[in-house]
C-alpha cells in the first residue's frame, strides 16, 4: 500500500468516528485511475519448436482409386440394366406380357332374366412365346343357375384349354341362366391362369363383362291401402306372375315388416318366421299369391314400407332364398282416425290386454271423440265379440241393441239419438257388460287360454264444404286374457304315505314322533312356470332329507330352516288328475314341556309363486301352518294332536 493511500484511509477513518468532523461523507470523493492489469490465463512452460508434417508422398497422386472406377462403373450397368428392363416391359419385345393377350367376350348386353344365354370367349395370345397349361375360370353373378340343372346355383365355371401357341387363339363357349331385378347390371369375371416353358411361376390376366337384366323371371305386385288408422286390420295381397319360359322351382317369398306390423294371419301358411311362405313351382307363365292379414300400429303420418323379395330357395338352408329374381316395396301412410276411441276395461285404460279371471264380472266403456273439423251424420258404433271365453247370456249392453245371432252390440241413432249428427269436438261414451266363463265345464272339456275379444267399429257419413258425401270408418280392438288360478294344499299324515313313520301318538314331551307331511299344487286354464314353493320348520322339528319322489326337486336350508320346493312347470286343469304335482317329506318333531296341551306346528306358513305363460302375470297361493292335527289320516282320533308329558 502507497504512504499516500495510507494517510487518506487514516484520515476518513478519523472523521467517521469523530463527533466534530465535517461531513466529509458528502464533501469529499475518493479518486481513482485506471490502471493496465495482467492476468495469467495458462502454467508457464517454456516454447517447443514442433517439427514441420510431412506428407507420404504415396498420397500425392490425385488419380481415382480401384475402388472408385469400381463403384462408378456398377451405377453406370445398374442405370442400363433399369433402362433396358423398362423398355423392353412398355414395348413387349420378344418377352411374356399379359398386355400381349387378349380376351374377348362376345354375347348380349342385354339379357331377359331367367332364360339361357350364351357367351362366347376368345383367348388370343399374341406373345412371342407359347401359353402352357391355360385354365379359364368364369365367376358368374349371384342369382346365377345351371341351365342343365336350373335348380343347382352356378357360382363359377371352369374349363382348362391347354396350351396356346404364340400368335394362336383358342376358343370357348359358356352358358348360364342369370336372375336379377328389371333394369339391374351384372359383371361377369373371366380369368386365364397360364404358365410358359422354363419358368415355375403362374400369371393371370382378366377381363369382365357386364350385362344389363331388361326383365325380371317374374313380377310382384302388392296391392292394399294406401292410408289406414292406426291398429286397423287390412289385408295385403302379394301377386307373383311368371314371365320366363322355364318351370320356376322352388319359390319363396319373404317379407320384412315395418315396425308396429302385427301379423294376425295369411290364406297360406307361413314358416314359423310368419314373414316367409314356400311357394314351390311356378309354371312357364302362371301365376301365385298370398293375401296376408293384419295391422298396423303407429303416429299420425308416419309413413311404412313393406318390402318383398321372390326367388329361389337356398340349397344349403330351404328357408332363406339363394337366388333372388325380384323385390319391391309397398308404402302405407297411417292417419288419424276421423273417430278416435278408446275401450276401458274395469277402468283399465291401457291399450294392452286387460287379465281378467272366470265368473268375475266386467264392465267395458268405449270412449269417442270426433276429430274432424265437420260433422258426422248417421253415426254408428258395432262392438263385435269373440273368444272361447265369450258367454253370450252375460251380456248387459247399457242403451245399445244386442244383436246375439251376430254377436254384436250395436248403438245407433235409433238407440242414441243424437249419433243422428255429431258435431266438431263432440264425445261420448258406450258400455256394456260382460262375464268371462269356463264354457267346457259342464262336458269336461276345459278351455286353455281362455279370451274374450272386443273389436269395435265406428261408421258416419261425413258433408265436406263440396257437399260430396263421403263414408268414414274406424276401427280399435282389445282383448280380456283370463288369468289362470294355481292353488298350493297341504296335509299331514301318519299311517298313510310313502313313509313309515315312529314315535308316540299322542306325542311326548321332549320325546320324538315323525310325521308325513304332503304338498299338493293344482292349476286351471293356463300353463304356468317357474313356480316354487316355500316354508319354514320351526325350531324343534327336524328335516330327515326323505322326499317322494326323489325325482322332484326340494331342499332344505339347515341354516335358516326353509325348505325349497322348486317345481318348475304345472300344466292345465291339474286337479284330481295325472297332472297334478305332489310331494311328500318326512319330519321328526321332539316337543317341549311348554306344549305340553297344545297342537303345536310341523310345518310354518307355505307361499307358491308362479308365471301364468299365457298371461305373464305372476300368480300366488299360500298353505297355513300345519300342526299335529292329522285329521285326513284314517288313522287319526280326536285327541291325537296334543302333546302330552
Amino acid at each position: 500500500m502507497q504512504p499516500d493511500d495510507k494517510s487518506y484511509i487514516e484520515e476518513l477513518k478519523k472523521s467517521l468516528y469523530s463527533r466534530t468532523a465535517p461531513e466529509v461523507r458528502t464533501r469529499r470523493k475518493l479518486r481513482f485511475e485506471d490502471k493496465p492489469t495482467e492476468m495469467q490465463t495458462d502454467w508457464e512452460h517454456e516454447d517447443v519448436e514442433k517439427p514441420p508434417v510431412e506428407l507420404s508422398q504415396k498420397y500425392e497422386d490425385h488419380h481415382m482409386s480401384f475402388f472408385t472406377k469400381l463403384l462408378i462403373a456398377s451405377f453406370i450397368f445398374c442405370v442400363l440394366a433399369v433402362g433396358v428392363g423398362a423398355y423392353l416391359f412398355f414395348n413387349g419385345s420378344n418377352l411374356i406380357s399379359a398386355n400381349n393377350i387378349a380376351i374377348v367376350i362376345s354375347g348380349p348386353v342385354s339379357i331377359p332374366g331367367g332364360e339361357p344365354v350364351s357367351f362366347d370367349v376368345t383367348m388370343v395370345n399374341k406373345n412371342s412365346v407359347e401359353l402352357q397349361l391355360v385354365d379359364m375360370s368364369v365367376d358368374f353373378p349371384s342369382g346365377t343357375t345351371d341351365p342343365d340343372n336350373p335348380g343347382r346355383v352356378l357360382t363359377s365355371y371352369r374349363k382348362l384349354v391347354g396350351n396356346i401357341s404364340s400368335g394362336g387363339s383358342a376358343h370357348q363357349t359358356v352358358n348360364a341362366i342369370i336372375f336379377g331385378e328389371e333394369n339391374l347390371q351384372k359383371e361377369i369375371t373371366v380369368t386365364l391362369t397360364y404358365g410358359i416353358k422354363g419358368s415355375s411361376s403362374v400369371f393371370t390376366k382378366t377381363q369382365t363383362y357386364d350385362v344389363l337384366i331388361n326383365s325380371s323371371p317374374i313380377n310382384v305386385s302388392v296391392s292394399s291401402f294406401k292410408e289406414i288408422t292406426s291398429g286397423q286390420e287390412f289385408d295385403l295381397k302379394v301377386d307373383m306372375k311368371s314371365n320366363s319360359k322355364e318351370v320356376l322351382k322352388n319359390v319363396l317369398l319373404k317379407a320384412n315388416y315395418p315396425f308396429g306390423f302385427t301379423f294376425i294371419s295369411s290364406d297360406l301358411k307361413p314358416l314359423s318366421d310368419n314373414a316367409t311362405w314356400k311357394i314351390g313351382d311356378i309354371s312357364a307363365g302362371g301365376d301365385k299369391k298370398v293375401i296376408i292379414h293384419g295391422k298396423l300400429t303407429g303416429e299420425n303420418t308416419d309413413v311404412r314400407a313393406f318390402h318383398f323379395t321372390v326367388g329361389a330357395a337356398s340349397a344349403n338352408d330351404p328357408k332363406s332364398i339363394g337366388t333372388q329374381y325380384m323385390a319391391v316395396e309397398d308404402d302405407m301412410t297411417i292417419q288419424k282416425p276421423f273417430i278416435s276411441m278408446n275401450i276401458a276395461i274395469d277402468n283399465d285404460t291401457s291399450i294392452g290386454d286387460y287379465v281378467g279371471t272366470f265368473g268375475q264380472n266386467e264392465r267395458v266403456e268405449i270412449d269417442w271423440f270426433n276429430n274432424l273439423p265437420d260433422t258426422v251424420s248417421n253415426m254408428t258404433i258395432t262392438a263385435k265379440l269373440a273368444g272361447n271365453a265369450y258367454d253370450k247370456t252375460t251380456i248387459r249392453p247399457d242403451a245399445g241393441y244386442f244383436d246375439s245371432a251376430n254377436d254384436q252390440i250395436v248403438w245407433s241413432r235409433q238407440t242414441n239419438p243424437d249419433f243422428g249428427a255429431v258435431a266438431a269436438g263432440d264425445s261420448g261414451k258406450v258400455s256394456f257388460s260382460i262375464t268371462p266363463t269356463d264354457l267346457g265345464t259342464a262336458s269336461g272339456n276345459h278351455v286353455v287360454n281362455p279370451t274374450v275379444t272386443y273389436t269395435v267399429s265406428v261408421l258416419g257419413q261425413r258433408t265436406q264444404e263440396n257437399n260430396v258425401s263421403g263414408s268414414l270408418s274406424s276401427i280399435a280392438t282389445r282383448n280380456t286374457k283370463i288369468s289362470s288360478v294355481v292353488s298350493l294344499s297341504g296335509r299331514v299324515v301318519r299311517t298313510t304315505g310313502p313313509f313309515t313313520n315312529t314315535g308316540l301318538i299322542p306325542p311326548k314331551s321332549e320325546k320324538a314322533t315323525t310325521y308325513s307331511v304332503i304338498w299338493d299344487v293344482d292349476n286351471t286354464a293356463n300353463a304356468v312356470g317357474s313356480t316354487k314353493v316355500t316354508a319354514k320348520l320351526p325350531p324343534n322339528v327336524k328335516w330327515l332329507s326323505a322326499v317322494s319322489p326323489s325325482s322332484e326337486d326340494i331342499r332344505y336350508d339347515t341354516n335358516t330352516g326353509i325348505i325349497t320346493w322348486n317345481v318348475g312347470n304345472v300344466g292345465t286343469y291339474t286337479s284330481a288328475t295325472s297332472g297334478r304335482r305332489e310331494v311328500a317329506f318326512q319330519v321328526s318333531f321332539t316337543p317341549s314341556v311348554t306344549q305340553v296341551g297344545q297342537s303345536p306346528d310341523l310345518v310354518g306358513q307355505a307361499s307358491l309363486v308362479a308365471v301364468d305363460k299365457f298371461t305373464n302375470v305372476e300368480l300366488s297361493s299360500q298353505q297355513e301352518n300345519l300342526t299335529t292335527r292329522y285329521s285326513t289320516d284314517p288313522g287319526y282320533k280326536n285327541g291325537d294332536e296334543f302333546v302330552a308329558k
